[in-house]
């Protein structure tokens, strides 16, 4: 019963978002203590390459330092949730999404994305304090696409949804070129979702959830595009949310989307630390397990222990025979992963599950790859030679 992984009451000690007032000074004095850690951590870091041999081949000086320094960063300021500090309707001037209009090459456009109906939240999405709301969606329409931002289907179209990244408390759907790559590639349009982040009680779980159910429902019932013609891609948290959707869908009864279209998906809520990837691949990979715990605690607030251990929260713990929906709706799902992210064995995880349940599944693993790898370089022409093949069948 989902009923079961519901809290009475919110949890006390989940963390919320301090004010933008409050967070300024913060993040101002984290990076200043990061300027001056600085020029003792960079000879450090120099000292280790230069006297132990490399892990693998591909981990160079310029990969460890540009990569220990994000993680470094991201540790000073793990312990607090981010506050909002944009405008989450407006189209951000991210130079390659302005330089790509500006050539002419897509066209962006902002949309509202209605609540859901009251019919469509019940079960593990029946939460008090958390309603559904208005929110933006970004359409990304790349020269010799089919249909055009908001414009209803045409014959035969595909289209894409895209749930971005960024551990449900920071992010924006135009904060990197991801999904405008993507759309290019396709020539297929994209609409991204601004959904809300988990800061506090009113935007933790499921309010994610019930954002992209209601772009996902815009796409089927606005424009009448069929379900097996939805592409959903994701990266990260965004991929979690899309496996999220995917069991909640099943639980509404509702038709699943015709692929999903994954890199490094986060799909296990209960942090792994003993001899997993998340030891192994500590030395690599930048994403900071504190600010992921405190991510958890946020978006979980409504939700008890065994809910980060259900198949909800935790997809790689899906019990056998849990994914056979997939299998029978005949829905494509592709994973892209690094071989040095945290993730790594999580993923690994999902995958046998799902094979094991006759899902349609490609997985691509990128050997010495840290996390998103897919999202750009070597290993992004790769991804996106992988979704054309599998497009074209």
């Amino acid at each position: 019963m989902t009923s079961g992984y519901i809290r009475s009451t919110p949890n006390p000690d989940a963390p919320n978002a301090p004010s933008r007032f409050v967070y300024s000074p913060i993040s101002f004095f984290a990076y200043v203590l990061y300027l001056l850690l600085i020029p003792l951590y960079v000879p450090y870091l120099v000292l280790v390459h230069c006297s132990t041999s490399r892990p693998f081949p591909s981990w160079t000086l310029d990969r460890r330092i540009s990569t220990r320094l994000g993680k470094l960063q991201a540790t000073l300021l793990g312990y607090w949730i981010v506050p909002i500090l944009e405008d989450e309707w407006s189209i951000q001037p991210y130079e390659t999404y302005t330089e790509a209009q500006r050539k002419d090459e897509i066209l962006l456009e902002v949309v509202s994305l209605k609540p859901v109906n009251k019919e469509c939240i019940k079960g593990i999405a029946d939460v008090n304090g958390v309603e559904s709301v208005k929110r933006p969606g970004f359409w990304i329409t790349p020269n010799g696409a089919k249909g055009r931002g908001g414009a209803e289907r045409t014959q035969g179209e595909k289209v894409i949804l895209h749930v971005h990244g960024g551990g449900y408390i920071r992010g924006h759907p135009l904060w990197t070129p991801f999904p405008m790559e993507i759309a290019k590639a396709t020539k297929l349009r994209c609409l991204s979702v601004n959904y809300r982040k988990t800061l506090d009680g009113k935007s933790s779980f499921p309010a994610p959830l019930l954002d992209i159910l209601s772009a996902y429902i815009y796409l089927t019932e606005t424009l009448h595009f069929h379900s097996g013609s939805i592409i959903v891609l994701g990266e990260s948290a965004g991929g979690h949310l899309l496996l999220f959707l995917s069991q909640y869908l099943r639980d509404l009864g509702l038709s699943q989307p015709g692929c999903f279209i994954l890199s490094s998906p986060w799909v296990d809520f209960t942090l792994p630390n003993t001899n997993s990837s998340y030891t192994l691949n500590s030395s690599f990979d930048q994403l900071s397990p504190l600010r992921l715990g405190r991510a958890i605690k946020s978006a979980t607030r409504y939700y008890t222990d065994e809910f980060k251990v259900s198949s909800y929260a935790s997809p790689c713990k899906m019990t056998t025979g849990g994914w056979n929906y997939l299998a029978k709706s005949e829905t494509k799902i592709y994973v892209h992963y690094g071989g040095r992210e945290l993730f790594h064995d999580e993923i690994v995880t999902l995958g046998k599950s799902m094979k094991s349940d006759q899902v349609e599944l490609t997985v691509r693993l990128d050997p010495d790859g840290l996390h998103t790898s897919g999202m750009n370089g070597p290993a992004g022409e790769i991804f996106k030679k992988d979704l054309l093949e599998m497009l074209s069948k």
